[in-house]
């Protein structure tokens, strides 16, 4: 008799939805981002913006131009905050 193997699930891999609509304006960037309900913890926020910012193709340009210690000075002034 032959012998039955038991199949291993696999694991799904949930896709991200939509990237948040974004845009430039003469004032910064501005990003929408869904409202959860909660306070937003806006220095953790920051941190993070400026850490994709850091791996993203503007740091480079960024460093390209102003050299590493100019684009560190500049990235710490990238702030979340909230509009009214």
């Amino acid at each position: 008799m032959a012998r039955s193997k038991k199949r291993k699930a696999r694991k799904t891999i949930a896709h991200p939805g939509p990237p948040a609509p974004a845009w430039m304006e003469d004032d910064g960037m501005h990003v929408l981002i869904p409202d959860e309900g909660q306070p937003a913890d806006l220095d953790t926020m920051t941190r993070a913006f400026q850490d994709k910012v850091r791996h993203s193709p503007l740091w480079a340009t960024m460093v390209a131009e102003f050299g590493a210690e100019k684009a560190e000075s500049v990235l710490k002034n990238f702030k979340v905050e909230p509009k009214p």
